[in-house]
């Protein structure tokens, strides 16, 4: 089609025709306000322009489209506020604004009346400035033509540098060392990451990342690109050259500002605006990457569509107000979930009064919790984390941290009773999808009879921008929380514990076998129990019953060993416990003895005793709420009491055959 200038019309005034609201972007701030204005009864026509010449699609989920993972029809997802009443012109870049007479001309030359305009302009990469950047080969990661043109790059490359150790540069890093290519990921900073994690979750994705195959150089930069036509090498910041024939920039972003600029708006680094995301021109808004409110450009999907349901409310005649929240990232990087909110990185430690760290090497699991004056301000993680959407609130409503969660977080790394909880009990202002800022109230709204995870994601737009929240849906909608709550082998655990309580009561309430007067009195207890064979027999069946039972913890430490659900083990692990207590009794009759005799019988029934409560408040957890503190307290003492009994039990049978 020939483009042909639009002639100058004169403006239709207002009170002869409605103007339409003008959406100048159709990413996800863009779209985000038209579904706001619409599910906020504004009828007002639209029409929405978008630059590139594809349907609206995800860029958060831009990088596995690379790696091959998903599909381009996995990344579009057209909310049903995309109807007739909305005029959609894909592929027609603005090019010019008039806020006086309040109308935008396209790439055609048309011009279009407007009440409103808002502006999603979202941003460019950001290129250094440094030598070679225009030689062929140098591509950049942002947007769905760069993804394309990598994956048809990634087949013919044999080294591929990729400059920038952000999400887009790990992720462009991963999606293309797995197709064979040799790939050096260059970062400037001393981890990977920098605004998003600190030293030691930066240092787990580097090894994750390392692993899969890329090769990792922090500190260092990249002064120039070499070639004459096409890429060759680069140099690094050092004076070493690196043979490469393709360099990727991922390495930030450069606000679209050029089309306010040009039309008289107010910019600086972004186009500035209020907190209502008005700009200069009070007909004008301006949300997500190309808005900067105050001194700060968000460069994350959530602050972009908090500001465009602040600029719809505004719209459709509210007086909504854009207040920053914690800066807050939900990540999946490779395999690993990396989680941060608030005050976390190294150079803010000194910001906070307390930091609280909780490890577990073997399931990948990293938690970091900075405190001030006892507040929540800050946390970093590595690895799922069912707890994500209440931290953030943690942090938002500045409230106090008790003892006992902080002493939960230590031993357990979960700072609530049960991790995340029942989702339907939470406070209806809770939020649950963090990117729409749908609460758990606004979501119950959405639910009807019939209604599954998927038709809630279709019907509130929740789990469809990050899909971090949808394990939280999909409790919301089939009570899936409220199952978790069982505890799965927990009543044949009871059974066996109180078939234990009942026989160690009964061991104590009995008088303790004491020796026979003569021989014709001895009792049958007696002629087994102090025969030197079966009470040597029966000492090595309480040697074998305590090591059997340590096979428990190595099932808990390395749950991957096909040895079974965990669940059967703990049952068995009850089980074995009575076997043991059935055996000390035949070798000891309960007699305590003297010295360390005495502290090891102590030892064995201490452990029993703890086992058997921690045993039988599992089981009423899943019945009564408020147990689970003392259950893991329970169990916590059980693992303690227990750990003299290897050396006391060595000493035993040493001075036993020794003596």
């Amino acid at each position: 089609m020939e483009a042909r200038r639009y002639q100058p019309q004169p403006r239709v005034p207002d009170a002869e025709a409605e103007q339409p609201v003008i959406i100048v972007g159709n990413g996800p701030a863009g779209m985000q306000c038209l579904v706001e204005l619409r599910r906020r009864g504004v009828t007002t026509p639209v029409k929405l322009f978008g630059a590139e010449h594809w349907a609206p699609y995800d860029r958060v989920k831009l990088s596995t489209f690379l790696s091959g993972s998903t599909g381009f029809d996995d990344l579009t997802n057209l909310p049903p506020e995309l109807d007739d009443s909305v005029e959609h012109l894909v592929g027609r870049p603005v090019t010019g604004i008039n806020p006086s007479r309040r109308w935008v001309e396209d790439s055609l030359g048309q011009r279009h009346h407007y009440s409103r305009l808002v502006l999603a302009l979202g941003s460019d990469a950001h290129i250094p400035s440094i030598p070679g950047t225009t030689l062929s080969g140098v591509l950049r990661f942002r947007d769905m033509a760069d993804a394309q043109a990598l994956m048809a790059r990634r087949l013919r490359s044999t080294h591929t540098v990729v400059i920038g150790g952000g999400l887009l540069g790990i992720e462009a890093a991963h999606g293309l060392c797995r197709f064979g290519t040799n790939v050096t990921l260059i970062q400037h900073a001393d981890r990977l990451m920098n605004r998003q994690l600190d030293s030691e979750a930066a240092s787990m994705v580097a090894d994750n990342l390392r692993e899969a195959g890329v090769d990792v150089r922090l500190n260092t930069s990249v002064r120039r690109i070499e070639g004459t036509e096409r890429v060759e090498s680069v140099v690094l910041a050092d004076g070493s050259e690196l043979l490469c024939d393709t360099v990727v920039f991922a390495t930030g972003i450069a606000p679209r500002t050029a089309l306010a600029r040009k039309a008289g708006l107010k910019v600086a680094n972004g186009i500035r605006v209020t907190a209502a995301m008005q700009t200069s021109d009070p007909h004008i808004y301006a949300v997500g990457e190309c808005a900067q409110f105050q001194d700060q450009v968000c460069g994350l999907v959530m602050p972009a569509l908090q500001q465009a349901r602040v600029a719809a409310g505004c719209l459709s005649g509210g007086n909504d107000s854009y207040t920053p929240v914690a800066d807050s990232t939900w990540l999946k990087v490779m395999a690993l979930e990396v989680f941060s909110a608030g005050h976390f990185a190294d150079e803010e430690r000194g910001l906070v009064h307390r930091t609280l760290v909780y490890r577990d090497p073997g399931a990948g699991i990293y938690r970091a919790l900075m405190l001030r004056t006892g507040r929540l301000v800050g946390v970093v993680s590595v690895g799922a984390w069912p707890e994500r959407q209440q931290i953030l609130n943690r942090i938002a409503d500045g409230r106090r941290m008790l003892p006992w969660e902080l002493l939960r977080f230590r031993f357990t790394g979960e700072l609530s009773e049960g991790g995340a909880g029942q989702v339907s009990e939470w406070p209806a202002a809770t939020v649950i999808c963090q990117c729409r800022g749908l609460s758990r109230g606004q979501l119950e709204n959405f639910i009807g009879d019939d209604c599954d995870t998927a038709t809630l994601m279709t019907r509130s737009g929740a789990g469809t921008v990050c899909g971090g929240c949808e394990p939280l849906l999909d409790s919301l909608c089939s009570g899936g929380a409220a199952a978790a709550r069982k505890v799965p082998g927990g009543t044949p655990l009871a059974i066996v514990s109180a078939v234990a309580a009942m026989l160690m009561a009964l061991a104590f309430w009995l008088p303790s076998p004491s020796p026979a007067g003569s021989v014709q009195d001895i009792s049958l207890f007696e002629q087994f129990s102090r025969n030197g064979v079966w009470r040597q027999w029966s000492g090595y069946g309480v040697l074998a019953a305590s090591g059997l039972l340590l096979l428990m913890s190595l099932k808990k430490r390395f749950p991957k060993v096909p040895m079974g659900g965990f669940s059967g083990w703990r049952v068995a692990h009850a089980a074995l416990g009575v076997a043991a207590l059935l055996l000390l009794y035949w070798h000891t009759g309960f007699s305590l003895g003297e010295n360390l005799n005495r502290w090891l019988m102590l030892s064995f029934i201490g452990t029993a005793m703890v086992g058997i409560t921690a045993a039988l408040l599992t089981r009423l957890q899943a019945a009564m709420n408020g147990v689970g503190w003392l259950r893991q307290g329970s169990t916590w003492l059980h693992i303690l009491v227990c750990w003299p009994l290897p050396a006391l039990l060595t000493f035993h049978i040493v001075s036993a055959y020794y003596f």
